[in-house]
């Protein structure tokens, strides 16, 4: 639902997903779009190495 975090976070994804078009597969654009996400302020808990995994950790209020 717009406005809520995860909507922010997945239209985020989505423009960072769509600027790193890479000719070297899927994966190597997932680590591109984890770098671009962290450079532009997104608060990634965990690093490359889950990121290779496909993993995104972000810190969300309980």
């Amino acid at each position: 639902m717009p406005g809520h975090p995860v909507h922010e976070l997945l239209r985020a994804l989505g423009r960072a997903w769509e600027t790193e078009a890479t000719p070297f597969g899927p994966r190597q654009r997932w680590l591109a779009t984890m770098r671009r996400m962290r450079a532009e302020g997104c608060p990634l808990l965990d690093g490359p190495a889950r990121w290779r995994l496909g993993e995104l950790t972000v810190p969300w209020p309980g």
